[in-house]
């Protein structure tokens, strides 16, 4: 892989918004690393993109020895209804340092953040299980849900938000997988706004060179009624 030689503040240059699913999201760029993991993030236009066939790619990968990571957030906020996205079947597969994330986030800090989460990571537990369905905060009993992906070629992911009610689906193939019913005290929207992001478990490199790849299709959601 050729490293692209460029300053540590090169990789914090001008913000850059794509349009993804219908939503405008803005990427995030720091000059050094920040949380979660602490990771560098980068806004480069091979580090986040949207193909032609409406698929958004994002990736971890190392530029001039440092790994940088993804995220995207929605320029827009939002709201009860249901999200719903796919995932190719890679995600099983990804190294036990990578964590991918696709959550809700008020920068308020009640509720603690209005924060909503699926994620597919290891936590750097190489046998760990790699679904995670969380409302945060997620070390109290019962709010949280693991389960290990199946071997599929792409996994579908719905999240449904309504007052009082929070609720995880995964389709395997298109096939009903995993669901789990959140029990506990649902957040209200708020301010919340939805992020989605890529990056390194407390900062720990991965096994291989990279880059590593996620890519994420059919986004959408549909407010409630």
């Amino acid at each position: 892989m050729m490293l692209i030689t460029l300053p540590a503040a090169a990789y914090a240059a001008s913000p850059r918004d794509i349009i993804f699913g219908g939503i405008a999201w803005g990427l995030r760029q720091t000059s050094g690393p920040v949380d979660p993991g602490p990771n560098t993030f980068s806004n480069s236009p091979d580090q986040v993109w949207v193909d032609e066939q409406g698929s958004v790619h994002l990736t971890l990968q190392k530029r001039d020895n440092v790994w940088t990571a993804s995220e995207m957030m929605a320029k827009k906020d939002a709201g009860y209804g249901t999200y719903r996205f796919t995932v190719s079947s890679s995600e099983s597969s990804l190294d036990p340092n990578i964590v991918f994330g696709f959550f809700t986030w008020d920068k308020a800090p009640e509720a603690f953040n209005r924060e909503i989460d699926i994620e597919i990571s290891r936590w750097g537990v190489k046998d760990g299980p790699n679904g995670w369905f969380t409302v945060q905060p997620y070390d109290v009993p019962g709010n949280q849900h693991a389960f290990n992906l199946p071997k599929a070629a792409s996994y579908t992911f719905e999240m449904r938000w309504d007052k009082g009610l929070v609720e995880f689906v995964l389709y395997c193939d298109g096939k009903l997988s995993e669901y789990w019913k959140y029990a506990g005290r649902v957040p209200e929207p708020g301010r919340a706004r939805l992020r989605i992001n890529l990056w390194l478990f407390r900062g720990k490199a991965p096994q291989g060179p990279g880059p590593y790849e996620v890519v994420i299709s059919d986004f959408s959601y549909v407010p409630s009624r």
